[in-house]
């Protein structure tokens, strides 16, 4: 293995700007770099903004360093000076862009344009929201973000099909990309936690068919309803109660619970909103279901898998890249309800499938997806990027 060589005076400092740093992928990921045993990285965050108080203290205290730059609605062209401010403040290494939302703002302030003087610029590539997927990225911005690519030193994907997509929409080369897969911390999601269940007010014997995210209609939450109503039809009466368990929150929260009514189970659905406490979630539920329209490379499929959850989804964006399909959990296309229902019936009629089946992920998953592996990867690129300062970088993989 070639060892790149640094040089000694001081930590690298890494600046990561962040739309909004609360509950959310990306931020998960954030928080795995800043809680990082490596004495050679100091880690800053900059949320444009107001950062979730909450999510804050996922972060190890003496390592907790989250600037709020108060970005006004629409196009805030302070925000770059602000973003100055602490590059130069801090004496930042390199700036590395969490999404489409901060990368303009990032880059320009960055690389001092027009002068084109600074740390090195690193984006990272989150996904699609639902409008990109019905309409496409609007022509200005693939045309800007064209453009800034010449600018910018690293591109990063969390999966490949994610590197591959984006660079046909903006058109470039994928080669680009150094693809780094999302990690999440195992021991945790791996642990039990006697009374989970009691503290959710469920009953030992139900059965519990769980989802964790952002209620909004990329992830499809609408599906979950549906197919949970199908699978009621089909499951019949049984000492095994099926119930639905939802933890998140976001727009589609409330028609989601007038669904349910209107289905006439609402009796059989928890909504408790954001929890803080997602392990132990995890450990009370039998079945994972995620009917994503668009993933990137899920956290939250991760953490089922990790915690022996057989899981249920789509196959879009970096999910094929995570679940082998009837091996390490099952895949369908978006809106096959009947699809996602026959699996999910399986499941309920088969302990042993399922078992075998969240055995296997839980294997996957600690076998390629750690949070630690994760953030090595990161570093070995910023430490790849300062080597080659002034130069524009091959992209690498290290996905195997």
């Amino acid at each position: 293995m070639t060892m790149i060589s640094i040089p000694s005076f001081g930590p690298i400092k890494i600046l990561h700007l962040v739309d909004h740093f609360g509950a959310g992928g990306a931020e998960k990921v954030l928080v795995h770099l800043c809680n990082s045993k490596n004495p050679r990285i100091k880690n800053i965050i900059c949320s444009f903004k107001e950062p979730c108080p909450a999510f804050q203290l996922q972060i190890d205290e003496a390592k907790r360093n989250i600037r709020w730059v108060h970005k006004k609605p629409g196009n805030d062209w302070g925000v770059v000076r602000k973003i100055r401010e602490i590059i130069d403040t801090e004496r930042v290494d390199i700036v590395h862009a969490q999404g489409w939302g901060v990368y303009m703002e990032g880059l320009l302030a960055a690389k001092r344009i027009p002068f084109f003087r600074g740390p090195p610029f690193i984006f990272a590539f989150r996904g699609k929201t639902i409008s990109e997927l019905d309409r496409g990225i609007p022509f200005h911005r693939r045309l800007a973000q064209r453009i800034a690519y010449y600018r910018t030193d690293a591109l990063v994907a969390p999966a490949k099909n994610m590197a591959k997509d984006y660079a046909q929409s903006i058109g470039i080369q994928v080669e680009a990309f150094d693809i780094i897969f999302n990690g999440i911390n195992t021991y945790e999601f791996a642990q039990p936690y006697p009374g989970a269940r009691a503290r959710l007010g469920i009953d030992d014997d139900d059965f519990v068919v769980g989802f964790v995210g952002r209620l909004d209609a990329v992830k499809d939450p609408a599906g979950l309803i549906e197919v949970f109503s199908r699978f009621l039809k089909l499951a019949g009466d049984t000492n095994r109660r099926p119930v639905l368990l939802i933890i998140g929150q976001g727009e589609e929260m409330e028609p989601l619970m007038g669904l349910a009514a209107a289905r006439g189970f609402k009796d059989r659905v928890l909504m408790p909103g954001l929890r803080s406490d997602i392990p132990a979630c995890m450990s009370a539920m039998d079945a994972y279901l995620q009917p994503s329209l668009y993933e990137g490379h899920s956290n939250t499929i991760l953490e089922a898998m990790a915690s022996g959850l057989p899981v249920i989804s789509t196959r879009v964006g970096g999910t094929p890249e995570i679940i082998e399909h009837g091996q390490t959990g099952f895949l369908f296309a978006p809106r096959d309800y009947e699809g996602m229902t026959g699996a999910l019936l399986n499941l309920y009629q088969d302990m042993d499938l399922a078992k075998r089946v969240g055995d296997a992920g839980r294997e996957t998953v600690l076998r390629r997806f750690s949070a630690d592996e994760m953030v090595r990867n990161y570093e070995k690129l910023y430490e790849r990027l300062l080597a080659k300062r002034g130069g524009k970088v091959v992209g690498i993989s290290c996905a195997e």
